[in-house]
């Protein structure tokens, strides 16, 4: 890292040049293994070392402030969790702590110290005032700070075209359009996800719910309850009304590698651990849960859409390595003692995986039914409703198959997304036409073909007979579709 300084020395002189004043600058960030983990070998910043932030800082204190540097005041720019930086707050003398890392605004004062943290994405920015009122002043000056909203000032321009061709690059995940957004999680907001249930959050977990509950032939998970912490709804963004969810947006709101478990938790423990954290300020362990679950008082109320029992073992999905990591100390202490409730890392599901494949059995069922044979008034029958009536399976197959190989390619359904279910799709992004291939190839041969649509015209029937799992997408109103089911429902395919 050939442009990183350890530190840096800013000099300040008066106006009436009757005083000279330096600063030190020293960065520190959070030595924490379990922020680092999920990154690949060989892990984060190019395998170097991350040392003891507190170390780091007696280290270079002690060197700014010497007669090497000569500084007057030296300012920690840290990237910690508010109690990391209270123990700054606390060992050193600092007159003022800058730092990030919490997705929320700080200001205030520990042992003498001021601590000012600005929140995510820059959206606000610290505005800090050091004076010394005379050459004769002591070394610690006088602070005065404020936040600003950024967008309140001109942009760079050289920085704005920068950042526009960056972002050109998003475009086609922008443009792919998983699930139109029920008026329910309206308006859809991932802010303040570590202070408050936002909709963001709740949407999430109650896909995932519906996800989990959808019967497959490989796998069958229940839940009756999906719990995520804060910290993992990261887009920190207000979407406007009538948004639907993009590809962009669950890359932006949920991390690639992260993961899910189904685990048994009493009913008095779910209460316990989202009361817990939901008391005090913000924190990354701030539980977000799924559209069944109700608070009320202070305390959970209902779970799954039914009044909650205390002795009930609930089945939960939820992230497994957050029940452990101190957030909410009701669950670490539990699941410390119960290890064994933990399940396996080979049961666990990706949560991009899990949502992308919900999708796409979604958008299938809404091609299926959009290629299917229609009544004489007109309208599109469901298999429930075709009786005895042939499926025509070789209808259906033509209907997609644009160069008449015989087989459903993924440029067929990529295409069939847009003219014959009329989403918005990007021509250079293919992941949920992928993700439908994937589904609709039944026998997993890598093609789709006849066959497959024969199985699916057996299998669609069963899958039309749950009404509430049919409901997420109703066809006599489009604008309505959530992709969400009922708290009882499952689907069967």
């Amino acid at each position: 890292m050939d442009a990183q300084k350890a530190y840096d020395v800013v000099e300040l002189i008066s106006q009436d040049g009757s005083q000279t004043r330096r600063i030190g600058l020293v960065a520190v960030l959070s030595d924490d293994p379990a922020l680092y983990s999920h990154f690949k070998p060989p892990g984060a910043f190019g395998g170097a070392k991350i040392e003891c932030p507190w170390q780091t800082l007696s280290s270079y204190k002690s060197k700014l402030e010497g007669p090497e540097e000569r500084c007057d005041v030296v300012l920690p720019l840290q990237h910690m969790y508010v109690p990391d930086d209270h123990r700054t707050c606390r060992e050193f003398d600092f007159p003022v702590v800058l730092s990030g890392h919490d997705h929320h605004r700080v200001d205030e004062i520990i042992a003498g110290t001021r601590l000012l943290k600005p929140g995510l994405d820059s959206i606000a920015a610290t505005v800090l005032q050091l004076s010394w009122p005379s050459a004769t002043s002591p070394s610690r000056p006088q602070v005065r700070a404020s936040f600003v909203e950024v967008a309140n000032w001109r942009p760079d321009e050289a920085l704005l075209r920068e950042t526009s061709r960056a972002y050109s690059a998003l475009l086609p995940l922008r443009n792919t359009e998983l699930s139109r957004v029920p008026p329910t999680f309206e308006p859809l907001s991932s802010s303040n996800s570590r202070g408050t249930v936002c909709t963001m959050g709740k949407y999430i977990c109650s896909l995932l719910k519906s996800s989990l509950n959808t019967v497959r032939r490989q796998r069958a998970h229940a839940v009756d309850a999906v719990l995520l912490m804060g910290g993992n709804i990261r887009g920190g963004s207000l979407y406007p009304l009538g948004s639907y969810f993009s590809l962009e947006m669950l890359e932006a709101e949920v991390k690639s590698d992260e993961s899910l478990g189904v685990v048994e938790m009493p009913g008095w423990l779910l209460d316990k651990a989202v009361t817990q954290t939901h008391a005090g300020d913000p924190i990354p362990g701030w539980l977000q849960y799924d559209s069944g679950v109700r608070e009320e008082g202070g305390r959970v109320v209902d779970v799954g859409g039914l009044p909650l029992e205390p002795d009930r073992i609930y089945r939960v999905g939820t992230k497994v390595s957050d029940l452990t990591n101190g957030q909410s100390a009701a669950l670490t202490v539990y699941y410390t003692q119960h290890m064994n409730l933990l399940p396996p890392k080979g049961a666990y599901v990706n949560v991009h995986s899990e949502l992308m494949g919900f999708f796409a059995r979604n958008m299938w069922r809404k091609i299926w039914e959009a290629i299917a044979p229609r009544s004489v008034d007109g309208s599109v029958d469901t298999p429930c409703q075709l009786g005895d009536e042939p499926c025509q399976s070789e209808r259906r197959l033509e209907a997609l198959d644009l160069d008449a190989s015989g087989d459903i390619s993924v440029q067929d359904i990529h295409t069939a997304l847009q003219v014959v279910v009329g989403l918005s799709v990007d021509a250079d992004q293919q992941s949920l036409a992928t993700f439908i291939h994937s589904f609709a190839d039944a026998d997993g041969d890598g093609k789709v073909t006849l066959a497959d649509f024969e199985t699916f015209c057996a299998e669609m029937p069963a899958l039309y007979a749950n009404q509430e799992w049919r409901l997420a997408y109703p066809k006599s109103q489009p604008s309505s579709e959530t992709g969400v089911e009922g708290d009882r429902g499952g689907a069967a395919i």
